[in-house]
C-alpha cells in the first residue's frame, strides 16, 4: 500500500484542535486534498457530525487506547480509502501507545494551543507541553490577546523550538501579530542586553535578522569551548530552563576570535561582539555569527542568575 500523506494536530484537552481541524478544512486552508480521514484519540469539546463532514468529503473515525491498532487503522483506511490523514492526537497518551502503520507519512505535525491558558497549562503541564512543542512544525496559538502575555508566550515557544512557526489568532479566529516590545532598546549602533534579558535577545536575533545585523551586542555569557566547535571559536553561552531541573539545555551564539584574541574557557564574560548573518556551506539560510570584539571577565553568579527561564 502506497504512503498515504498524514497531519498531525497535538493540543491539550480544549485547546481547540477540533475546531482548528474543521474550520481550516471547510475553508480550504489545506488546498484540495480529495478525501479526508480524520482519526481521533479523544472526544473533543467540539464534535465532528457526519452531517457537516460528508459534503465535504470528509470521515471520521474514533479511537481509544484499545481500539488504536494496525488492524482497527487498516480497517479504517480501507474503508474510507482516503487521500490525506488528519489525526487528532491525545497527549495524554504515552509515545508508544500511538505507534502508526508503517504507510502512514506523516508530513507535518501542528500543535494548537490556548492563548489565555498557556501559563497555567504550561506549568501544571511543563513535560507534556515541552514535548508537543518539539515535536512540532507549527504551532497554532489561538485566544490570543494584543498584552504582554503573547510576546511571553513566543519566547517560550521558541526556547523550546526555535524551528518552531508560530500563528497567533485572536478571539474571532483572526491572525495577529505577536507583541514585539523588547526590554532593551534596539534603535542604535551598539545594543546592550542586561543578564535578565538573555532570553529576549535569544529568540529575536534569530527572528529579526535586519534588527541585528552588523550591530554591537554586548551580553553576559559563559564561554563554552569544544573540539567540535570550528577552529578559533566559542559558544556565548547560558543554561536554560525548558521543563524542569532535569532538562537543563544549553543555548547561545556561536563566537568566533580574531587572530589574537583571547578568552579563559568556561569562564563568565560580558561579551562585546558584532553581529553577522552568514552562509555557511551544507547549511540552509543564514545562520547567526559574532565577530569577537571584546570581553571582560565577571565573577562566577549564582546558577540562578545563569539560568534563563521560559516563563
Amino acid at each position: 500500500m502506497a504512503g498515504i500523506p498524514v497531519i498531525t494536530v497535538r493540543g491539550v484537552l480544549e485547546s481547540g484542535k477540533s475546531y482548528f481541524i474543521k474550520d481550516s478544512l471547510v475553508r480550504g486552508d489545506f488546498g484540495d486534498l480529495g478525501k479526508v480521514l480524520i482519526l481521533a484519540q479523544e472526544d473533543g469539546v467540539e464534535e465532528f457530525t457526519e452531517e457537516e463532514l460528508s459534503p465535504l468529503n470528509i470521515s471520521y473515525e474514533y479511537f481509544n487506547k484499545d481500539t488504536w491498532t494496525d488492524k482497527n487503522l487498516n480497517e479504517a483506511v480501507r474503508k474510507h480509502k482516503p487521500h490525506v490523514i488528519f489525526i487528532e492526537r491525545n497527549e495524554t497518551w504515552d509515545s508508544g501507545e500511538f505507534k502508526y502503520p508503517p504507510y502512514f507519512d506523516v508530513q507535518q505535525t501542528i500543535c494548537v494551543i490556548d492563548g489565555s491558558t498557556f501559563k497555567s497549562y504550561f506549568s501544571a503541564l511543563r513535560q507534556i507541553m515541552v514535548d508537543m512543542v518539539k515535536g512540532s512544525d507549527v504551532a497554532i496559538v489561538n485566544r490570543c490577546d494584543y498584552s504582554e502575555n503573547t510576546a511571553t508566550i513566543k519566547k517560550s515557544l521558541k526556547m523550546v523550538n526555535p524551528s518552531l512557526e508560530i500563528i497567533p489568532l485572536d478571539v474571532l479566529g483572526a491572525q495577529i501579530s505577536l507583541a514585539s516590545e523588547l526590554p532593551f532598546s534596539v534603535d542604535g549602533e551598539e545594543i546592550t542586553v542586561e543578564n535578565a534579558y538573555f532570553g529576549d535577545f535569544y529568540v529575536d536575533s534569530f527572528e529579526q535578522v535586519e534588527r541585528y545585523r552588523n550591530k554591537i551586542v554586548t551580553f553576559e555569557c559563559v564561554a563554552l569551548f569544544s573540539d567540535e566547535l570550528p577552529p578559533n571559536t566559542f559558544f556565548g553561552a547560558r543554561p536554560a530552563l525548558t521543563c524542569c531541573m532535569d532538562d537543563i539545555q544549553t543555548i547561545g551564539h556561536l563566537c568566533a576570535l580574531n587572530e589574537g584574541d583571547s578568552v579563559e574557557p568556561e569562564s563568565w564574560i560580558r561579551l562585546t561582539a558584532r553581529v553577522h548573518y552568514m552562509q555557511f556551506k551544507g547549511t540552509e539560510g543564514e545562520q547567526l555569527l559574532l565577530e569577537y570584539i571584546s570581553s571582560e571577565k565577571l565573577p562566577l553568579p549564582t546558577f540562578e542568575e545563569q539560568l534563563v527561564k521560559l516563563i
